[in-house]
């Protein structure tokens, strides 16, 4: 009798459409071009940059900093450093999607804006968050971070 309850509450929950639906909304990626730029300006204004950075999906990206040179292709993790060494020592008070182009069938960009204070000092700063996208199979993969001030 316990092996067919049992039996039973396994079929039950995999007849369920609840894990397949959790499953495949884990695994979905943004389709357009601004729903990768809306989810890039939440994970920023959240400072989370593992899942702003996701979108390289591994690859190698270009990132340029205030007052620095284009850095030549990077991995993820190194990305996530510079970005981490540039965020220290700053509060967000918001990020703002501005705009979202496809430039060409291969390519697009999106500008966020960012407003941030410096702690410990009074006012509030801007800065533009500018990221290249090529477009893959499915989804827009990021290729490059330019942040201006």
């Amino acid at each position: 009798m316990r092996r067919i309850l049992a039996g039973l509450a396994g079929l039950a929950v995999a007849a369920s459409p609840l894990p397949r639906f959790a499953a495949a909304v884990a695994t979905q990626s943004p389709v357009s071009l601004r729903e990768a730029g809306d989810s890039a300006r939440a994970a920023w204004e959240r400072r989370d940059l593992a899942t702003f950075l996701a979108p390289a999906k591994g690859g190698r990206l270009l990132v340029t900093l205030p007052g620095g040179r284009e850095s030549a292709p990077i991995g993820p993790a190194q990305a996530r450093a510079l970005l981490a060494s540039y965020v220290q020592g700053t509060e967000e008070v918001t990020t703002t999607l501005q705009a979202a182009r496809v430039v060409d069938s291969l390519q697009g960009y999106v500008e966020l804006k960012r407003r941030y204070r410096q702690v410990g000092l009074p006012g509030d700063r801007e800065a533009m968050i500018l990221l290249g996208f090529r477009r893959g199979r499915e989804i827009w993969v990021l290729t490059e971070v330019r942040i201006a001030p």
